[in-house]
């Protein structure tokens, strides 16, 4: 796994159910383990993409889901298909381990839409996926100031700035760094 690109994955829905809503946004930072002058280990972030993508059913929306990533008040004229956006991330990921702050989540509407559009996820993305959360329950589990492990209780514990929470590229970049404070622990 130390050779394998690392993808920081984060989406953004049409509500919480992959077989009623749909990935609207995907924001991936790839990164790569480097080791530097003393022999040290690092996270390095290499590229970041974000991908918008046109919903098919608007009308199956959750109303709430849409007022959190702040939907109407977004530009949305770069979105493209379906097809043509999981198309994309799935060139982005190929090979590249999946971390997700709630993977369970990400990864069950990834596959999804993948299966929905004839793009097998799992034939491309490496075997391994890492969830962010449960990687800090197990370090932080004594710490009483997190008590969701959500992202933003994470990015307030270690001082990461979210400028634009709910927007799947800044919490995939929040992601990113979160994950390098957990493994400096």
């Amino acid at each position: 796994m130390k050779t394998h690109k690392l993808a920081f994955v984060d989406l953004e829905t049409t509500g919480l159910d992959p077989f009623r809503h749909e990935i609207i946004e995907i924001g991936i930072v790839i990164a790569m383990q480097k080791t530097d002058e003393s022999g040290r280990r690092h996270i390095v972030n290499m590229s970041e993409h974000n991908i918008q993508l046109k919903p098919t059913h608007i009308e199956t929306a959750d109303p709430k889901s849409l007022e959190v990533i702040h939907f109407t008040e977004r530009d949305w004229s770069a979105a493209v298909s379906q097809s043509e956006g999981l198309t994309q991330v799935l060139h982005i990921l190929d090979g590249a381990v999946f971390i997700a702050q709630n993977v369970g989540f990400d990864w069950a509407f990834l596959q999804k839409a993948g299966n929905d559009y004839g793009i097998n996820f799992d034939a491309h993305v490496h075997y391994h996926k890492l969830d962010l959360a449960s990687m800090a329950f197990g370090k932080l589990y004594h710490e009483p100031k997190l008590i969701k492990y959500s992202l933003r209780e994470m990015t307030d514990y270690f001082g990461v700035i979210n400028a634009n929470a709910h927007a799947a590229l800044s919490d995939a970049r929040a992601t990113s760094e979160v994950c390098k404070k957990l493994l400096e622990l």
